[in-house]
């Protein structure tokens, strides 16, 4: 008998649960506790940081919130030693978007569990440190960046030159560091790779832009920070986090916000000028409380909907090459901020039209494959194939956020 997506998840969580020293994880660390990954038995099956966010979103809804607990502990574990929660655990010269905090307010928030939050909190602190040390730009607001040393830049450089089918011959005329420093920014924002940070002469121009994602995430972050800190007792952080949060929308105001068009893009502190491309970051203010403008969020909605659901970047054409993270392809994590995007504009009837859209692909490709996928395609109702890797069977994200989206209605 065929389970429904609901049942199917269900039973499959355990499978993505791995346990400390497991044999051949390659793993640089030894976990303190089980811990999830993103997929049960392909590509990814090692601790993902910001996979694990979207994972513990379906976790908490069925029930495994000692196991979304776990997951919180171990990114708590790799900030007291590295300052950061790294990109994976055989990963950990870059972080990715640092959700840690919104983890921990949402398990609150779900458990009420008022020892974890005190627990938690020098985490919180510790991480926003690096970011505000170590992906700080001189007009105040943060960048992903990377750690990485000189010889594995080398590395990365031709491992992401194969994955991208070789660069342009203008892109090969820049020095290899700074067109690989841009790669490992948008590798450290998990969006690797995308058309945002495109420029004359190099799309991958990232380490000169300032990112929309990143800085709505932290506003979000200090917004929570704030509340959890009141939380534990700590007024006086707690205020220099409702404070620092109010700077950070004010220079996402000014930097950001593209008058001409009605909304936000990324940044180019460098030429002083905005993204050429739209994309779903355009939804991370409305959904984390930049902006409640109900006309800035219709006008994203409109260059990224298709039928079957939500494209990461508009369509500019069938000269353009398409990346991992570019139309037409539907990411979990993008239809989970626009979700709360439009939500949060009031424009409910939206919200539900892409939430449903999203569902009833996975459902459709559940039906026909007996599997979730990492990402589909919003044009066709399909798996997505792209050509930097094949797409690979996934609970992870796009259960996590199935679930989210069922609950909603349910």
């Amino acid at each position: 008998m065929i389970k429904t997506t609901k049942e199917y998840i269900n039973e499959n969580w355990k499978n993505t649960i791995r346990y400390p020293g497991t044999e051949g994880d390659g793993s640089w660390f030894k976990m303190p506790v089980p811990y999830t990954t993103p997929c049960a038995s392909t590509l990814f099956k090692n601790f993902f940081y910001w996979d694990t966010y979207f994972a513990n979103l379906g976790l908490m809804e069925d029930g495994y919130e000692e196991q979304a607990k776990n997951n919180l502990i171990t990114m708590r574990h790799f900030i007291k030693i590295l300052g950061f929660v790294p990109n994976a655990d055989h990963i950990i010269t870059r972080s990715q978007p640092p959700l840690f905090t919104r983890g921990v307010y949402d398990y609150y928030h779900k458990t009420g569990d008022i020892g974890f939050v005190k627990e938690s909190l020098f985490a919180i602190e510790r991480e926003f440190g690096f970011f505000q040390s170590d992906r700080m730009t001189k007009i105040g607001l943060n960048a992903y960046g990377n750690n990485e040393l000189n010889f594995g830049k080398k590395w990365y450089y031709s491992e992401f030159d194969r994955r991208l089918g070789g660069y342009t011959d203008d892109e090969q005329k820049i020095p290899n560091n700074r067109l690989i420093d841009g790669l490992l920014a948008i590798a450290e924002s998990g969006w690797d790779f995308n058309p945002r940070f495109k420029r004359k002469g190099n799309r991958f121009a990232a380490g000169d832009f300032v990112h929309l994602d990143l800085n709505c995430i932290l506003f979000d972050a200090e917004v929570k920070a704030a509340e959890l800190f009141a939380l534990g007792g700590e007024k006086e952080k707690s205020e220099k986090y409702r404070e620092a949060a109010l700077k950070r929308k004010n220079l996402i105001e000014k930097y950001m916000y593209d008058e001409s068009k009605g909304i936000y893009l990324d940044y180019d502190f460098v030429t002083e000028s905005k993204s050429e491309v739209v994309s779903a970051a355009s939804f991370y203010p409305y959904a984390l409380g930049i902006s409640s403008d109900k006309v800035g969020c219709k006008k994203v909605l409109e260059k990224l909907e298709l039928p079957f659901g939500l494209a990461a970047c508009e369509y500019r054409g069938e000269n353009e090459k398409y990346w991992q993270w570019d139309y037409p392809s539907m990411w979990p994590t993008n239809v989970y901020f626009a979700y709360l995007a439009l939500k949060n504009c009031g424009l409910n009837e939206d919200a539900d039209r892409i939430a449903k859209k999203y569902m009833r692909t996975v459902d459709n490709c559940f039906e026909k494959t007996g599997d979730l996928w990492e990402k589909y395609d919003a044009k066709k109702a399909c798996v997505s194939v792209t050509r930097e890797y094949d797409t690979p069977e996934m609970m992870g994200w796009t259960a996590g956020v199935y679930r989210f989206l069922q609950e909603e209605y349910e």
